[in-house]
């Protein structure tokens, strides 16, 4: 089993995931959901928002953009991070299963993949 977190603003993916208020959490098994759950981050700093993680098992973390601090601390525990990342979070977490989050249709405003 594996868990993806993606920050949330309503039901679409946060643009920011250092101030976002919540996190969406999908642990899946071979391509296939078996449960999500919704965590509230109001108002944690960044070392409490990486512990958070860790301590949930996150493996992946599907976001708009984060800080190089966070992004560097996150990293640093082996969390795969995928940036860059705009749309709506049931249809980012279908693309990412399906391999398909590199499509320009998932990519935030004036993002530009690396080639």
């Amino acid at each position: 089993m594996a868990k993806v977190g993606i920050p949330i603003f309503q039901s679409r993916v946060s643009p920011v995931f250092d101030t976002c208020t919540r996190l969406l959490v999908i642990t899946f098994e071979q391509n296939r959901e078996i449960e999500r759950a919704e965590i509230y981050l109001d108002n944690f700093p960044l070392t409490e928002r990486v512990n958070i993680l860790r301590q949930l098992d996150v493996t992946v973390l599907i976001c708009g953009g984060i800080s190089d601090i966070l992004y560097t601390m996150l990293s640093n525990l082996r969390i795969r991070l995928i940036t860059g990342i705009a749309g709506r979070a049931d249809q980012v977490f279908d693309a990412f299963l399906s391999n398909h989050l590199h499509e320009p249709r998932f990519f935030m405003p004036g993002y530009k993949a690396e080639a």
